[in-house]
């Protein structure tokens, strides 16, 4: 079965992060240590997604296979949301077009939520 674990590790260190959103606000510090979290976070749930997928004989061979498959397994609530997700993981980590820091981090917070409702549900 897919280890859980380091997911559930990295979902609790980025509500670490996001308690000092508001610092984030106004110190870049803060901000990148939140960008960072959420990037582990979002590594380890893609990973967990394609590792419950090949236990159940489904190929996902990137992110977004994987979110369409679990999506189609029932693992995930909202597909688009997710989608979503991978887009602005790719946006922060390439920042090609910058970020807007408020969407930005409301999107990390629904992020955190959803991973947590994964987190709830048995493969």
């Amino acid at each position: 079965m897919a280890d859980k674990s380091r997911l559930a590790e990295a979902s609790l260190a980025l509500a670490h992060a996001l308690a000092f959103a508001k610092k984030a606000k106004s110190d870049p510090f803060y901000a990148a240590g939140i960008a960072k979290s959420f990037e582990i976070c979002f590594e380890y749930a893609w990973k967990y997604l394609k590792a419950v997928a090949t236990e159940h004989g489904l190929e996902a061979h990137s992110p977004r296979d994987a979110i369409k498959t679990a999506a189609r397994m029932g693992l995930l609530d909202d597909a688009e949301a997710w989608l979503g997700f991978l887009e602005d993981r790719n946006l922060s980590v390439h920042d090609y077009l910058g970020v807007d820091d408020a969407g930005y981090l409301q999107t990390v917070k629904s992020f955190r939520t959803s991973v947590e409702a994964l987190l709830r549900r048995e493969p």
